[in-house]
């Protein structure tokens, strides 16, 4: 099943494999790509996966978590990142291009070193291990802000298909990243139309989600939701399954495609060594959408067999490779070879 093609909007992917997105610091200073992110994705392009995602674009210079992230907030940088697109449509694979904000998660604090850079967050409620050296907190979200942010958002995905050549776009919601910071109550503590209730919380997802389609009705539009705070299998935190069923029910309305699961606060599960430990959160979306929506799942697919005991017993309809793909792009030819 794995080598079956599938529908996804208009377009038809040649097989059921996801490059995931998987960040690579390898931008230039204003955002655009390097020779080194060529030489990374031209391996992608190689490797035979129907569906290639290139990791997050921030939408505006306060949405970077460090300086070496690629940027969206311009036609000038955009046309720069066309170089990209044109090498992976080379490889016959549908590209899309991850849209995000950090917010208050900084991976590299060199950010406060850029000028103008601002942290911004939900509720002040400071996401990562870096911020006790700082000696500092993000800030609070104002009203304008937030309707600033929905703006670019929008913005960066038209640019994205319109100016840069990608095929679709991707809405990063996780991994503690601004928007999955809106939809958890652990760092969304406020008291307005975007907090207080589960629905609320949301709402600046469904505002971006909304508006992205809105403007482009006919391109592939996926969402990468993080399904909980906390691994399956570990104690129960935040934001939770049952809360996210009703956020991804929610993003099929608003007409996404695709929705790829993973983390949110608990970040991606770096340290996990069982494979395909996101499959419970991804069964759990997949039960509720039906075939509405193709449903992605990944972390620590390794094997052939796993992903496609995954497909076939209805877990997902897409499996999503991103550090294997790292590491070698040639596993998608063995994979078909051994099928």
């Amino acid at each position: 099943m794995i080598f079956e093609p599938v529908e996804f909007k208009n377009k038809l992917l040649a097989n059921r494999i996801v490059s995931a997105p998987l960040a690579s610091s390898s931008s230039m200073e204003d955002g655009s790509p390097s020779e080194k992110s060529l030489e990374i994705y031209g391996r992608f392009a190689a490797s035979g996966a129907g569906l290639i995602i290139v990791e997050h674009h921030a939408v505006n210079i306060y949405g970077r978590t460090r300086p070496a992230q690629f940027l969206a907030d311009s036609d000038e940088v955009a046309k720069k990142h066309s170089v990209i697109s044109r090498v992976l449509k080379s490889g016959n694979a549908l590209c899309m291009a991850q849209i995000n904000h950090a917010g208050a998660k900084i991976a590299d604090p060199a950010v406060f070193e850029m000028e103008g850079y601002r942290s911004f967050s939900p509720s002040g409620v400071p996401v990562g291990d870096n911020w006790d050296k700082l000696g500092r907190s993000p800030e609070v979200m104002t009203r304008s802000d937030i309707r600033r942010t929905v703006d670019d958002f929008i913005n960066a995905a038209v640019r994205m298909v319109k100016t840069a050549g990608y095929d679709g776009v991707q809405i990063h919601a996780s991994h503690g990243y601004l928007l999955g910071q809106f939809l958890s109550p652990l760092t969304n503590r406020r008291d307005d139309e975007y907090g207080g209730s589960d629905a609320k919380r949301a709402r600046l997802l469904y505002e971006i989600t909304d508006g992205v389609r809105q403007s482009l009705k006919d391109i592939p539009l996926s969402v990468r939701l993080g399904a909980a705070d906390f691994l399956p299998g570990e104690k129960p935190l935040g934001l939770s399954t049952d809360e996210t069923v009703a956020v991804a029910r929610e993003l099929a309305n608003l007409g996404v495609d695709m929705i790829g699961i993973s983390g949110n606060l608990c970040g991606y599960g770096l340290d996990r060594k069982d494979s395909a430990y996101f499959a419970p959160y991804a069964e759990r979306i997949k039960s509720s959408l039906g075939s509405s929506v193709l449903v992605e799942c990944t972390g620590g697919i390794n094997d052939v067999r796993t992903a496609d005991k995954m497909l076939l017993e209805g877990v997902c309809d897409l499996v999503g490779v991103g550090r294997l793909m790292l590491r070698d792009p040639g596993f998608v030819a063995r994979w078909k070879e051994s099928y």
